[in-house]
């Protein structure tokens, strides 16, 4: 039970962050703020969070996670390609239907890039892991490393660019336009890689050497 108590009281503390760092902006949202947000003694918060990095790290540990929530929503296609597009559009669609989650995300990383490039490097390799994982689950293995990781880097800068350019004109024909636009990219690249023949292993011979 107080194992439990402990993990609820964690995620209230993550999600007070969130909404902290939607109104006042990362550089304001004091732990004092975050405490009262999550309704708990300030004391309570840094007992379960040493440092405010270690919160914000959680925070986007947190984020990090909607591309796994949103595979329940994918309904597999008959392609690779229209699959994964339609995983961007799931996680885009999330997004904008928590709009203090996107606003958070995007403050939070300007904020760690300018203030610690180390957790910034850290949160962008745990965010394409997790995408690559996401993909995996709708695809399965049509993919191989490589291409899968070209696929999730490519999916992430077009949800980066979506939520950035919506959060500026808040405009959801335009949004859609723009998401529909994305897919397609998405779409091209897999289609791409799942036209580029093999290459051939090393060892073979070609016949001109038989």
């Amino acid at each position: 039970m107080a194992r439990m108590g402990a993990e609820v009281r964690r995620q209230d503390f993550i999600e007070a962050t969130v909404k902290v760092i939607a109104q006042y902006g990362v550089a304001n949202a004091t732990t004092r703020r975050i405490a009262a947000e999550a309704k708990s003694p300030l004391a309570s918060l840094h007992y379960t969070f040493h440092t405010k990095d270690e919160l914000f790290y959680a925070v986007y540990e947190s984020l990090i996670s909607t591309p796994q929530q949103a595979v329940a929503h994918v309904t597999p296609g008959a392609t690779a390609e229209k699959t994964v597009a339609e995983l961007l559009r799931q996680v885009a669609n999330w997004f904008i239907t928590h709009p203090d989650l996107a606003i958070a995300q995007s403050e939070l990383f300007a904020w760690t890039l300018r203030n610690n490039p180390a957790m910034a490097t850290r949160i962008y390799s745990y965010a394409g892991l997790a995408t690559e994982q996401a993909i995996e689950r709708v695809i399965g293995s049509r993919l191989d490393k490589a291409a899968l990781t070209k696929v999730s880097r490519l999916l992430i800068n077009l949800l980066d660019g979506l939520l950035i350019s919506w959060s500026a004109h808040r405009n959801i024909e335009r949004l859609n336009a723009e998401t529909d636009t994305a897919c397609h990219a998405l779409e091209l690249l897999v289609t791409s890689i799942e036209s580029t023949p093999e290459t051939a292993p090393s060892s073979a011979k070609s016949s001109t050497d038989a």
